[in-house]
């Protein structure tokens, strides 16, 4: 933003830090503490801001799964000893990724369903995972992400294998409850939230538009997320002349 519109970026940069300032002790959220301050360091590169974040360790190494944001500042921190307690603990978190990737389901993702399609919720962790792969590549596997974006493409459970991403695959979902829920049709790049489990039966994808629990588009955690992953993989594969 500071290049196409330095006024909105001062405004924009000056009301993050107000915010900062008047709300984040009073989050007991420490993922939203966590990703506002790495997010400001990022932009200003704030040793204060540096030290604020470290004196959060306790709260970090107990909830290190939430820790995903910092793989983008880890050069911007000092402090070695925080860092080698950090790289400890997120070693011992993605212990149980890997654990819970081959136990949960033979799709290499966490997966457990429920009444509502988990399509949305892979995804996201997708996106968390490919952080931690970027910031600690030696304890993150690849496919911790990719599997995520392969679950949305087909690999998941159910005799409907369609890609949850319409118009994208060989089949998807053309049939999907957004802004188009009563005309039988899909927008373009809407991402469903995907195979559910329709009690008494297993898992299951219907081809019918008002299980809004399983083809219901978003585009927060849905066709963000998908995007994110599919230009990840580009960049993985093609890192050429993939996508920056």
């Amino acid at each position: 933003m500071r290049s196409f519109n330095p006024e909105l970026s001062r405004e924009a940069l000056a009301a993050s830090r107000t915010l900062l300032a008047g709300a984040i002790d009073r989050s007991d959220d420490v993922g939203v503490r966590i990703f506002a301050l790495s997010e400001l360091i990022r932009t200003i590169d704030d040793p204060a801001l540096v030290r604020r974040l470290v004196t959060l360790e306790p709260q970090i190494v107990a909830h290190v799964e939430q820790a995903w944001p910092i793989a983008s500042i880890l050069d911007r921190i000092p402090d070695a000893r925080f860092k080698a307690r950090l790289d400890a603990a997120v070693a011992a978190y993605q212990a149980t990724v890997e654990a819970s990737a081959r136990t949960d389901s033979p799709y290499g993702v966490p997966y457990r369903p429920n009444i509502w399609g988990a399509g949305w919720e892979i995804q996201e962790r997708g996106v968390h995972q490919y952080y931690f792969w970027r910031g600690w590549p030696q304890h993150t596997s690849t496919d911790s992400w990719l599997n995520a974006l392969n679950f949305v493409l087909g690999v998941h459970p159910g005799e409907d294998n369609e890609s949850f991403v319409s118009g994208v695959g060989a089949r998807s979902a053309t049939t999907a409850y957004g802004f188009n829920r009563a005309d039988w049709s899909h927008i373009p790049g809407g991402v469903i939230s995907g195979t559910a489990l329709i009690r008494p039966d297993l898992p299951e994808l219907k081809s019918w538009p008002y299980f809004w629990q399983q083809r219901e588009y978003v585009i927060g955690g849905g066709a963000e997320n998908f995007m994110f992953l599919a230009l990840a993989a580009d960049r993985l594969y093609n890192p050429q002349g993939g996508s920056r």
